[in-house]
């Protein structure tokens, strides 16, 4: 499932192709500079339609981060979820996100541009979709990293903090891929640059990482 093909409206079509469009926007623009008219251009419509699926820029705008929030959390939760030890699941974290943000980069970059307002709206929103996961992920990786410490896989860490690497870990490329390109081309580090291969070995290099340093 790509990006907003959970909208099944019976008008889901023209819902999933204004949320790509205002998306584009936000990230473009920021929640500031992005204007509805603008949406409406990017979507192919006019702006009268526009008001009558999302009435004003707000309501589209929590839809968007609502979305986007369903969706990369849902996708990690089905690929970490269920997993017999730590390090199977730090695996499958590291590899899903890693893969699903280099396939989709605007949900990093999207996610971005929200906390740089304040986060106020994502912090709520996310509230939401986690009380709609049974379980929600937070609990999945709580469990997993306290699960770990007490079996005696990994030693005791700071559960907040070991979380905070490893998303910082997965998410920065995609983030910072700019300058990660320019800094390579500078210095010769990256030479005859493969995108996918170069992902692959950071999924491993991440992993490597996280897991030597907690891991009793």
């Amino acid at each position: 499932m790509m990006l907003f093909d959970d909208v099944t409206s019976e008008e889901g079509s023209k819902e999933k192709i204004i949320l790509e469009a205002a998306m584009d926007e936000f990230i473009a623009e920021g929640w500031a500079g992005a204007r509805m008219q603008s949406i409406a251009d990017r979507a192919g419509i006019n702006k009268p339609l526009l008001h009558y699926y999302f009435r004003s820029k707000e309501k589209l705008y929590n839809q968007t981060v609502y979305r986007v929030m369903a969706y990369f959390f849902g996708f990690v939760l089905g690929n970490v979820e269920g997993k017999d030890s730590f390090q199977e699941f730090l695996r499958a974290f590291i590899d899903s996100v890693i893969d699903e943000t280099a396939e989709n980069p605007r949900i990093p970059l999207f996610i971005m541009q929200e906390l740089s307002r304040g986060g106020e709206t994502i912090r709520g929103i996310l509230s939401q979709v986690l009380s709609e996961q049974n379980p929600p992920v937070t609990e999945v990786m709580r469990t997993n990293l306290i699960r770990a410490m007490e079996t005696g896989e990994i030693r005791p860490v700071n559960p907040i903090q070991f979380i905070m690497s490893l998303l910082g870990s997965c998410l920065y490329f995609v983030m910072a891929e700019p300058i990660i390109m320019e800094l390579g081309k500078q210095t010769g580090l990256l030479g005859n640059f493969d995108r996918s291969r170069f992902l692959e070995e950071r999924k491993e290099a991440v992993f490597t990482l996280l897991y030597n340093g907690v891991r009793s």
